[in-house]
């Protein structure tokens, strides 16, 4: 069962959003567009599993995507966590393009590709330290003690896996992901024994989906960037052009024959992403570009945006699924 879907990431959004609303010629767009490809390499990894966790039967896993706990003062993060009556299976999923190449000295592992060789963070420790994390934060809310295992899974098609002479255990913990499969298949041979029962693993799901807190992120002050910084306007669908007019209901493009009667929303939903969560009638107006606080206020109920306040002082904040 799908406890918590594969989504992608407000963080990604945000840097989607940017890039809409950021000159061409910004110094930080080359570094802007090299982050948003990494994440979003990342996210296509991770979404790349949702077919091999299908093949597992769903009455018997809950599987969570993309969860993020409070242990102590600091937050861990797991790509995917899996919980089953008799264990729990939390994997770090990379989708990295090259060889790797995990040195049996220091742990250490190194990446080659074509463009150069580096050392990154050893992902069968990252699985490691986040299921040791698990096991403390699950005993820490009183759930009961069964085994959290892990796992390394390489998502990427064109990385190849390598190990030095003497460091062959790690393999235990390291699979691709057409593997993953027979990995959980092995390791279910391992604990057969049923340590929690339906009921309980019902109120584990909810105390991980009630505890978990994505990250906050500001990305204005990631780029070290100014509200003077993004763009303003309704942008085109078709062309890009970000100074659409609005008459009579209808989104007109100077530049290209676009007319749009939504073109607006993604404006809007780009001000909560990069500007503040909220909105006033005066602060809508301002950055679509729109005289009229009646057409304004119309756009604003139409859109059916939950709000607190009264005639001038109302404010409006972004629907659920929309962050």
């Amino acid at each position: 069962m799908i406890a918590k879907e594969c989504k992608v990431s407000l963080r990604i959004q945000k840097y989607e959003a940017l890039e809409r609303r950021i000159v061409p010629n910004h110094p930080i767009r080359p570094i802007l567009v090299d982050e948003y490809h990494n994440w979003m390499a990342g996210y296509k990894g991770e979404k790349s599993l949702e077919y091999h966790l299908s093949m597992l039967p769903e009455e018997k896993y809950l599987i969570f995507h993309n969860i993020r706990l409070l242990l102590g003062k600091y937050y861990f993060q797991m790509d995917y966590l899996l919980l089953c009556a008799a264990f729990g299976l939390v994997l770090e999923v990379k989708n990295r393009k090259g060889t790797y190449l995990f040195e049996k000295y220091l742990n250490q592992v190194s990446l080659k590709t074509t463009e150069k060789d580096e050392r990154i963070k050893n992902p069968v420790l990252q699985a490691k330290l986040q299921a040791t994390k698990l096991k403390k934060w699950l005993a820490k809310h009183n759930c009961p003690a069964f085994p959290i295992h892990y796992l390394f899974v390489n998502s990427n098609n064109r990385a190849i896996l390598h190990t030095e002479p003497g460091n062959e255990q790690i393999l235990r913990n390291i699979c691709n992901s057409e593997s993953l499969g027979e990995k959980i298949t092995h390791i279910e041979s391992f604990e057969k024994k049923e340590i929690v029962d339906t009921k309980t693993l019902r109120k584990m799901k909810r105390l991980i989906l009630s505890s978990d807190t994505p990250e906050t992120f500001d990305i204005l002050k990631h780029f070290l960037l100014s509200l003077h910084d993004i763009l303003t306007g309704v942008q085109c669908p078709e062309c890009g052009c970000l100074s659409m007019k609005y008459k009579y209901g209808i989104w007109s493009c100077p530049n290209c024959p676009c007319h749009s009667k939504t073109a607006h929303i993604q404006a809007i939903r780009d001000y909560f992403l990069l500007i503040k969560p909220s909105i006033t009638n005066s602060e809508l107006r301002e950055f679509l570009h729109i005289d009229s606080p009646r057409v304004a206020n119309k756009i604003l109920r139409q859109l059916n945006l939950p709000s607190e306040g009264t005639f001038k002082g109302r404010i409006y904040y972004p629907k659920t699924e929309w962050l």
